[in-house]
């Protein structure tokens, strides 16, 4: 009886060690998911979160009495103008981020975000607010510095820090951390799905350029935050949403930030004067297809092509002309379109370069003085002739008033596209575009006025011969070529 009771109290004794190292293993094991748990998306989100603010702005809008009879014209011919706008006041959100410049702390965000504030009110996780004002914003890039005017402790305010998107691979992570719909300190993870993006400016005058685009969900609010990478450093500022295309078909996943390397160009400009004085060439340019370049005699295909030289213009005074590719500024190769753009205008205003170009595909340079951007002058001109080309499936007319003010034409000359065949060989046409030049390679170019020019430009064409065309759309000048 002994001898089973001392088994059993033995047995017992090793039940509870086996319980204990059971236990200990749950507790060890716990304790590895809970670090498990603290990804790099977590340390970012921990590093960079607390500088991230939400902005809030308040605005005004004007606005005619909502009564339509008031703008009738009998009502303007018998009382006058009718009554002045009415003020109304709204408020918008958006996010900014902390930054140290110098010593000094500023706010980050779209410049969109705060256009037009009246009063901006930055609030931050704990629920410390303050007071800021527009220091300096760059309508370009979708930028602004915001100054911090009243609060207290300024001084303790928690910073980002800025990163460099270009060590970031395509396929790391990206995590944006904004107040979507006013949800403060979300955070969204998702990849850099790629660079260099360059996307339509809501307003579709111009683009952005030089985008990140990532998959982490951005929504209406997150605008002006930090897209942060995997060590929670800044690499965008988050700006842009694609939800529809051309079509309407709903789309998912194409979000885009400013760079902050693009932001870094100008930071110094706007902290210092506010805004940004970039330096103009005065071309207007595409980047080269494989077709283009087999029709400029170009053999690495690399460079960009002048498609329009303004008027009185840098690069009209040094001599430039559309059909010329510029293949180096500075001595720098010119390897894409952003690139040349980026070499141009964060130089200063007066500097002298060397640019290196393709003529008559023979290598030339000029020297340019940099100067401001200037508005190009518009023109009109007279009623003329309309010809069809079946071969081409095309309607060109001369140009006239009525074809200016119904295209919004902002030139005189050239052949407007007035029709294009469905499914035709000029498909890559559009109604509205003029037609400038066109020739079988750029060594035979023509300018292109009347139906007889065009008449003679294609009357030795066979059937699969091209012909390469400068063109104008919207307020693009651009190359294309049309296969017969």
């Amino acid at each position: 009886m002994n001898w089973a009771r001392k088994y059993l109290v033995l047995f017992m004794v090793i039940l509870l060690g086996l319980g204990v190292i059971a236990t200990g293993e749950l507790s060890v094991t716990g304790q590895e998911v809970k670090e498990t748990q603290r990804t790099a998306i977590t340390r970012a989100a921990e590093k960079v979160g607390p500088a991230v603010a939400r902005v809030e702005v308040q605005k005004s809008l004007s606005r005619r009495s909502p009564y339509s009879f008031f703008e009738d014209p009998f009502f303007k011919y018998f009382f006058g103008e009718p009554p002045e706008r009415e003020e109304r006041k709204v408020e918008s959100l958006g996010s900014g981020f902390v930054i140290n410049w110098k010593g000094e702390k500023y706010v980050l965000t779209n410049e969109h975000v705060v256009s037009g504030a009246q009063e901006i009110r930055l609030v931050f996780s704990e629920g410390r607010t303050f007071q800021a004002e527009i220091l300096g914003k760059d309508e370009m890039i979708d930028i602004a510095v915001l100054e911090i005017t009243k609060g207290e402790g300024v001084e303790d305010l928690p910073t980002a820090v800025l990163g460099n998107p270009d060590t970031t691979p395509i396929g790391g992570w990206a995590i944006a951390i904004g107040n979507p719909e006013g949800f403060e300190n979300t955070v969204t993870a998702g990849v850099l799905s790629a660079k260099n993006r360059t996307i339509p400016k809501p307003n579709s005058e111009g683009s952005y350029q030089n985008l990140l685009q990532t998959d982490a969900a951005i929504n209406p609010g997150n605008s002006g935050g930090p897209l942060v990478n995997a060590d929670g450093e800044v690499i965008g500022i988050n700006t842009a949403i694609i939800r529809r295309n051309q079509q309407g078909v709903p789309l998912t996943g194409l979000n885009f930030a400013v760079s902050i390397n693009s932001v870094k160009q100008v930071l110094p400009q706007l902290i210092n004067k506010g805004e940004v004085t970039r330096a103009w060439l005065g071309v207007w340019f595409q980047e080269v297809t494989p077709e283009m370049g087999e029709k400029f005699g170009l053999e690495n295909g690399e460079g960009v092509l002048i498609s329009e030289v303004v008027e009185n213009s840098p690069a009209e005074e040094a001599g430039l002309k559309p059909g010329d590719i510029i293949v180096e500024i500075g001595g720098t190769i010119i390897t894409s379109g952003t690139q040349f753009q980026e070499e141009i205008m964060y130089r200063d205003v007066g500097e002298k370069i060397e640019v290196t170009f393709i003529r008559n595909q023979e290598k030339q340079s000029a020297t340019v003085e940099l100067g401001k951007r200037t508005e190009e002058s518009t023109q009109t001109s007279e009623e003329k002739d309309t010809v069809t080309d079946d071969a081409f499936g095309v309607t060109l007319t001369e140009n006239s008033p009525s074809l200016q003010e119904k295209y919004e034409l902002a030139l005189n000359d050239g052949l407007v596209v007035t029709n294009v065949q469905e499914f035709g060989p000029a498909g890559t046409l559009n109604e509205g575009d003029v037609l400038l030049q066109a020739g079988e390679s750029n060594m035979n170019l023509y300018s292109l006025n009347t139906v007889e020019d065009w008449k003679k430009v294609t009357s030795s064409l066979g059937e699969g011969d091209t012909l390469l065309v400068r063109i104008v759309r919207g307020s693009s000048y651009r190359w294309v070529t049309l296969e017969r």
